[in-house]
């Protein structure tokens, strides 16, 4: 099964969908990574889970099956506070075709109801009753590698426009294979994305992925730091 470029890229898009929609299946989590605080969102759709391994300390290696496709997507609840000075980074690599396949670093914020205006109120609300045991983030930034040409810097990701803003970091000509190092500053981003200031913690990194047979990507070294 080989996806077209708009399947995989819908595809990618609904990695974030994951807390909101009826479970289905769950990725394979490695017992090292729900030790260190891990956990798996089920998501329902037609692909099989993807496995999602340590690798050493600080690498997570998420693949699919040689036969079979997958996606899967992983979070790691947390409490980071936000000042203008900091900043998340990582490296990543997809090590199949890029075509087939989509990333997604996404960073959660804590909802703040004097901000969020009713729409958004309501989305989360929907959202959260959807997914009671797991406390939903009332804002997000979603860092994604598979991206097309001609999409704005920041724009809202598709089903959840009131709550999560896209950026596509990688697009689909990024060479596989290759490790890319990212930084984004946090602060700036999230002004940036909603046009005002941030909420004041970081609730959770969440990690998604979508690929075709044999598809694999590893991404590491997930850390907040002083820009």
């Amino acid at each position: 099964m080989r996806y077209t470029r708009s399947v995989r890229a819908s595809l990618a898009l609904t990695l974030a969908l994951a807390a909101a929609l009826p479970a289905a299946a769950a990725a394979r989590l490695d017992p090292a990574l729900a030790a260190q605080g891990w956990r798996v969102q089920p998501i329902s759709g037609p692909l099989p889970p993807l496995s999602v391994t340590a690798e050493g300390e600080t690498t997570i290696r998420l693949e699919a099956g040689r036969e079979t496709g997958g996606a899967a997507v992983v979070f790691l609840p947390m409490r980071v506070p936000v000042h203008p000075a900091l900043c998340l980074s990582w490296r990543w690599r997809i090590e199949s075709d890029s075509n087939d396949a989509g990333i997604v670093v996404r960073v959660g914020f804590e909802p703040d109801g004097e901000r969020m205006n009713l729409v958004q109120r309501y989305a989360l609300g929907f959202a959260r009753a959807l997914s009671p045991t797991r406390p939903l983030p009332g804002f997000a930034l979603a860092y994604r590698w598979g991206g097309e040409a001609g999409e704005p810097a920041w724009h809202p990701t598709p089903l959840l426009l009131v709550l999560e803003q896209t950026r596509w970091l990688r697009r689909d000509s990024t060479p596989a294979a290759g490790w890319v190092e990212e930084t984004v500053r946090l602060a700036q981003e999230f002004r940036t994305a909603y046009r005002m200031a941030p909420t004041a913690y970081v609730t959770e990194i969440a990690l998604g992925a979508v690929g075709g047979p044999g598809f694999a990507a590893r991404i590491d070294g997930l850390a907040f730091h002083s820009c």
